[in-house]
């Protein structure tokens, strides 16, 4: 809320200062015209000259008409810039509540820590029985300062979340391990597959992050059995790995 009033102070502003230059120039032309027309109205009126005075009359008619038409068209012009001025400014805004609904929504759906550390023993089960090994990969962001508000942190977890999960393997589950730590299991990886995995999800998010840099991130790959034979050994080592940063508080609302 604090930063959409920001933004519409910033936009009530310009348009202020927009209204005041158009009204100066405005002003400035008629003064001009004004000052030439009083110049030019000796010349017009107390000439001797019959025909001479009649084309002057003319033409000083038609220069005081031109001058209203071009200060006219000068403020229309001006009011249909801040009409479209406006207009892109809501579709942007509309953009952004759009765009925040939707990382939003994606965060709500995303399974939290308390879901991981109930399909971690699960996960282990089946790879045990099927010989294979299982990789689990902890995302760690570390945010910038383009999130110093609440929007702008759902904004920033939401788009590395969909960058995440657009790399993933369909078999793999994504999750929410903390306040900005995502993690996800990668059923069936051994260590070289994970990290090609890893891979690809750091170039989605350093694609994410963009040249403002709004993110940077740290990934790490635990495996089972070669960090852990058992699910209580992963979760411990997963835990180690979520990010200082990530309080308590928030890892609380992992939780739920």
């Amino acid at each position: 809320m604090g930063s959409l009033r920001t933004l519409e102070d910033n936009v009530t502003s310009l348009e202020r200062r927009d209204r005041h230059l158009a009204a100066l120039a405005c002003l400035a032309l008629l003064v001009i015209a004004a000052g030439a027309a009083l110049l030019m109205y000796p010349v017009v009126f107390l000439g001797q000259d019959t025909l001479s005075n009649s084309t002057f009359r003319v033409a000083f008619a038609g220069y005081c008409v031109l001058c209203a038409l071009l200060a006219a068209y000068l403020w229309d012009s001006q009011a249909t810039i801040r009409r479209l001025r406006l207009q892109l400014e809501r579709d942007r805004q509309e953009k952004l509540e759009a765009r925040q609904e939707a990382c939003e929504e994606l965060l709500a759906r995303v399974p939290k820590l308390s879901v991981f550390q109930d399909r971690l023993p699960m996960e282990c089960w089946r790879a045990a029985a099927t010989e294979q090994e299982l990789s689990i990969l902890v995302v760690n962001l570390q945010l910038g300062d383009d999130a110093s508000s609440a929007a702008a942190r759902i904004s920033i977890l939401g788009d590395a979340g969909k960058a995440i999960s657009g790399k993933l393997r369909d078999q793999d589950s994504l999750f929410v391990l903390g306040g900005a730590c995502f993690g996800a299991v990668l059923p069936g990886a051994d260590a070289s597959t994970a990290r090609s995995i890893a891979s690809r999800v750091e170039e989605g998010l350093i694609d994410t992050a963009g040249v403002t840099a709004r993110f940077s991130f740290t990934t790490d790959i635990v495996n089972h059995p070669q960090n852990g034979s058992s699910a209580e050994e992963l979760y411990e080592t997963v835990c180690v790995l979520i990010a200082a940063e990530s309080s308590e508080r928030e890892l609380a609302e992992a939780l739920t």
